[in-house]
């Protein structure tokens, strides 16, 4: 195969929804983070090569924050999905955090013949449904418990952390969430690599353990996973009619009477964008409103609210992280709260000494620090 064979795009056979290969919309290019440290990497510019029938190898840059869309119905993501499936896995090198580990677990996962131990997290502390229990409500945990041991240590904090703290907060609202032994990643990266046939087999495991389940809403604490299990696999997984929610605006729709402990604290959020909140619900801001005496400061627009996927740990996805920290510290705020796991590990884990320009900003999961505040309701206990 060619060169030009395996870069080569047959247009009339992309449909590309967002209607920007067709000239319907235009992504801004002010607005791109990845733009500012990468000259090559201009979104306008890339789809206008798209459009030249030759592949933009350099579209593989886009961390999917949805900056540059200029609405949820015009998104320059899943635009460059749709160009990344269409030429398929590149022939290239292809970056992997953590030495290839986590995709090898990934790929041990497409086999879906080994039983996975990911639940040694879940203690008498907390309430989930039993294996033959039908709950209408699923936990996706995602890399977690992987990440707990391949970064737990030093990082000084495990991302199940976060999950447990989620099974707390369901728990305080009366709800025993699924939470699957075999679940599997949402296969985003091997998607952003072109191995789309990877994805959509990685979805159809969690489709049918989700099914299976009795589940019909899933929520989840990472933003990361949430964007994919609820944007990428309604269009790429047959039968996957999941209600896919945030955890925050699960708990801000369904959890009226959640109440919590006075905090004289000052914490730092980012404002709502559309890779995170594109119906507007402005939850975070507004559980926390429910915490007496904490304030609220709001870290300036602009900023990603991912980092892109596991394989995008580079320099430039570096320099777009500390900018995050550098303006969190610039609203004089003691802790800055994350509402993703994905994004919580990636800044604790640039944290380390050595590893970037030192902030001094504490960094916090948004889950964690509202477990740690609720109040729990008697007819709730033991749920």
């Amino acid at each position: 195969m060619t060169e030009q064979e395996r870069h080569s795009l047959s247009l009339p056979e992309i449909k590309c929804e967002t209607g920007m290969l067709e000239g319907k919309s235009a992504p801004d290019d002010s607005k791109c983070p990845v733009a500012k440290y990468r000259d090559e990497f201009v979104p306008s510019r890339l789809i206008d090569e798209a459009k030249t029938g030759w592949f933009p190898k350099g579209i593989r840059s886009c961390i999917g924050c949805e900056l540059c869309s200029p609405s949820k119905d015009a998104s320059f993501p899943m635009c460059v999905d749709t160009l990344v499936t269409a030429v398929g896995r590149r022939d290239e090198f292809i970056p992997l955090a953590f030495g290839g580990a986590l995709d090898s677990i990934v790929s041990l996962q497409l086999i879906n013949k080994y039983k996975q131990n990911r639940l040694g997290w879940i203690d008498n502390g907390i309430h989930v449904a039993g294996e033959k229990d039908k709950s209408d409500v699923g936990l996706f945990v995602g890399a977690a418990p992987y990440l707990d041991v391949l970064l737990g240590e030093e990082i000084g904090f495990n991302p199940t952390d976060e999950s447990r703290a989620a099974v707390d907060l369901l728990n305080s609202i009366g709800i025993s969430p699924v939470v699957l032994p075999n679940e599997v990643d949402t296969g985003a990266d091997r998607l952003h690599e072109g191995d789309s046939e990877a994805f959509i087999k990685l979805g159809t495991i969690n489709r049918d353990l989700y099914k299976s389940r009795g589940v019909k809403t899933i929520v989840t604490t990472c933003d990361d996973c949430c964007y994919t299990l609820r944007s990428r696999y309604r269009k790429y997984i047959p039968g996957w009619d999941f209600k896919v929610m945030r955890l925050a605006d699960y708990l801000l729709k369904f959890g009226g009477r959640l109440t919590f402990l006075s905090a004289k604290e000052t914490v730092a959020i980012q404002p709502p964008d559309m890779y995170t909140d594109p119906d507007g619900l402005d939850s975070v801001r507004k559980l926390l409103k429910k915490i007496p005496g904490l304030t609220i400061k709001e870290i300036e627009s602009g900023h990603p609210s991912t980092f892109g996927g596991w394989g995008q740990f580079d320099s430039v996805t570096k320099r777009i992280e500390t900018d995050f920290l550098k303006a969190a510290e610039k609203t004089g705020a003691d802790t800055v709260l994350i509402p993703s796991t994905t994004m919580l590990v990636r800044l604790l884990e640039g944290r380390r000494p050595g590893s970037w320009e030192e902030t001094s900003i504490a960094i916090k999961g948004l889950y964690q620090f509202l477990s740690a505040q609720h109040t729990v309701h008697e007819e709730f206990a033991g749920a």
